[in-house]
């Protein structure tokens, strides 16, 4: 058993019995549910609304701090209240949160993807570390072929198109709120053939994002319980293997971010930390 971050998708008008409506939509999910059901639909023991306390949960858009719309942390088992951190909240209306921390990371690791992109084309072709790579070298103490292989990886890490990606990493300017996603995603990159190279635009994206935020795990309005990068399943029906019904197409094209830049302004999303 783990703890486990998820946004919990509601109507707007499931303001007014929130904790209500948060224990409908996860029931389907839950441990305790009788009957002959799928394992993959037993994920849950219990959850409680969080994330303002911990800065894990949604930036609140500037000037709606005060908004009653807004969701804070429900109190701990013993009643210990657990404000937020300033501009953080559990959660609120869509239209009142600031872009997702998914969003943001997965559109700087896509500008991260075309500066490399554009590096790479206006410089002579890399050749790759197979190129490179010493192989075996039978009865080389370890120590003499460790260095050896450095050696290769550091001339490796010397052809231009490299050198120029660093070059262009360090000038690159993001928007403040985006700093703490340098780093991993735009000064990460040792090996930027291997590390941004191989992957497509979206590919890396999606793989940067989840490496800086975290997964974006979600319980869609519809009952689709959606773990990021696995395929959803719908509370709706006892056997996944079964279910006759489509999920949202988003969550196959693009993941959690596609399903939720979808969603209608007054949709609340509700961050819950669970046991699972």
């Amino acid at each position: 058993m783990a703890r486990y971050r998820l946004t919990v998708c509601l109507p707007g008008d499931a303001r007014e019995r929130l904790e209500e409506a948060i224990g409908e939509a996860m029931a389907p999910f839950s441990y305790e549910r009788d009957g002959d059901l799928s394992h993959e639909l037993l994920i849950w023991d219990h959850w409680r609304i969080s994330g303002g306390a911990d800065g894990l949960g949604h930036r609140i858009r500037p000037g709606h701090e005060a908004d009653p719309r807004i969701v804070h942390d429900q109190p701990l088992w013993d009643g210990t209240t657990q404000p937020s951190l300033p501009g953080w909240c559990a959660g609120g209306p869509l239209g009142l949160l600031e872009r997702m921390p998914w969003d943001r990371a997965a559109a700087v690791a896509r500008l991260v993807w075309d500066g490399w992109r554009e590096v790479a084309r206006a410089n002579p072709p890399s050749r790759p570390w197979d190129d490179f790579h010493p192989g075996p070298r039978p009865g080389m103490d370890e120590g003499a072929y460790g260095r050896l292989r450095s050696s290769a990886h550091a001339e490796y890490l010397a052809q231009t198109p490299v050198a120029a990606y660093r070059e262009w990493a360090a000038g690159l300017r993001l928007d403040p709120a985006d700093e703490a996603f340098r780093p991993v995603l735009v000064d990460g990159h040792r090996d930027p053939l291997g590390a941004i190279g191989r992957w497509t635009r979206e590919e890396f994206a999606r793989r940067g994002a989840r490496e800086v935020v975290g997964p974006c795990n979600l319980l869609t309005l519809d009952g689709w319980w959606y773990e990021d990068g696995d395929l959803p399943v719908h509370g709706a029906c006892d056997d996944p293997a079964v279910c006759p019904h489509p999920p949202p197409s988003a969550l196959g094209a693009g993941g959690g971010p596609a399903y939720l830049a979808g969603l209608p302004a007054d949709t609340l999303l509700v961050s819950v930390r669970c046991h699972v």
